[in-house]
C-alpha cells in the first residue's frame, strides 16, 4: 500500500534559500515549478528550483503548460529551453499541463506526451476532470501515462476513486492537488499530495500544520494581479469564464 506524501507547486513567485530550508524543515518532499505557461517561461524557475535543490528538498517536478496556438511538441521544448541539465536531469517527472480551452487530444496532448518521451521523462499529465472532459472531449489516456489531478476541495485526501475520467486506473494517480494558492510557509503555491512510491519514497510524514497568514501583497504580485486582471478581460469579451485557477489567483491577490 502506498503512502502519500506533501508537495507544493509555484509558478512566478521565487523560493529564496530561506523558504526552501523551512519548507524541507516542515516535510515538504516534492517541489514542483512550472517551466512554461503556454505562453511564457515564468522568471523564476531556476533560482527557485536550484534553490529547492540546494535545500535538499528530495523531489523536483518541473510542469509544462499546453496552449491552442501552437502544437504539443512545441510548448516543451520551449519549457525545456534554457533549463540546465544538472536541473533537468534532477526533475524526476514532468507532467503535461492540461487545462485550457481549445486543446485537442491529437494536436496537443498526444504530441506533447511524446515529446516529453523523446526527453527521457515519463509520460504524465496534470489536469482535472473538468478540463480533461469537458475541453479535451475526455478521450482515453495514453497505456503508461501517469496522473496528477486537481480537486481542489481543501483536504488531503484521495478523491479521484470518486470521480473517474479519461481510463486513468487509481493506481496509476500519482498526485492529487487538493488546494490553490495559499502561503505555504513564506511562498506562495497550491498544496499537494503526491503517491510516495512514484517518487521512490518510503517514509509517510503527516502533512504540515495550516499555513501561516498571508502576508500583504508586494509590488511583484501587484504587477501579477494586473496581469491576471488583463487575462480576465479577454476571457471576458470572448464570453469565457475563467477557470478555477485563474479565479483563486485572482480572489488571492484581491484579498492580499
Amino acid at each position: 500500500m502506498s503512502h502519500w506524501v506533501y508537495g507544493i507547486d509555484s509558478s512566478y513567485d521565487e523560493l529564496t534559500p530561506a523558504e526552501a530550508k523551512k519548507l524541507k524543515d516542515n516535510g515538504i518532499q516534492v517541489y514542483a515549478q512550472c517551466l512554461w505557461t503556454g505562453g511564457e517561461q515564468p522568471g523564476p524557475r531556476i533560482i527557485s528550483l536550484r534553490n529547492a535543490k540546494n535545500a535538499g528538498i528530495p523531489k523536483l517536478v518541473g510542469y509544462i503548460s499546453v496552449a491552442p496556438h501552437h502544437g504539443g511538441a512545441w510548448h516543451i521544448d520551449q519549457g525545456r529551453a534554457g533549463v540546465p541539465d544538472d536541473i533537468w536531469a534532477a526533475l524526476t517527472k514532468v507532467p503535461v499541463d492540461v487545462e485550457l480551452p481549445g486543446l485537442t487530444f491529437g494536436d496537443h496532448v498526444v504530441p506533447a506526451l511524446n515529446r516529453v518521451a523523446a526527453l527521457s521523462k515519463p509520460k504524465d499529465v496534470y489536469t482535472s476532470y473538468n478540463a480533461w472532459a469537458n475541453y479535451v472531449g475526455n478521450p482515453t489516456r495514453p497505456p503508461g501515462t501517469g496522473l496528477w489531478n486537481a480537486l481542489w476541495d481543501l483536504f488531503p485526501d484521495f478523491d479521484f476513486p470518486g470521480l473517474r475520467f479519461g481510463g486513468w486506473l487509481d493506481g496509476e494517480v500519482w498526485g492529487e492537488q487538493w488546494s490553490g494558492g495559499t502561503n505555504v510557509f513564506g511562498q506562495f503555491a497550491d498544496r499537494n499530495q503526491f503517491r510516495s512510491d512514484a517518487f521512490g519514497l518510503h517514509a509517510a510524514p503527516s502533512v504540515p500544520s495550516t499555513p501561516v497568514p498571508v502576508p500583504p501583497a508586494n509590488a511583484t504580485q501587484w504587477l501579477a494581479a494586473s496581469q491576471l486582471a488583463a487575462t480576465l478581460t479577454l476571457l471576458f469579451t470572448s464570453r469565457q469564464r475563467p477557470n478555477d485557477d485563474l479565479r483563486d489567483k485572482i480572489k488571492y491577490l484581491i484579498q492580499a
